[in-house]
């Protein structure tokens, strides 16, 4: 995984984790 990471730019791969994070915390406000 790392040598993965070390390849791809830590900034897409940020966005991923954010975009990942906000529609994990947007299902939850929207879940009741």
């Amino acid at each position: 995984m790392k040598k993965f990471n070390s390849t791809y730019h830590p900034s897409i791969t940020t966005q991923i984790w954010v975009a990942l994070a906000v529609t994990t915390t947007s299902t939850t406000i929207t879940t009741p």
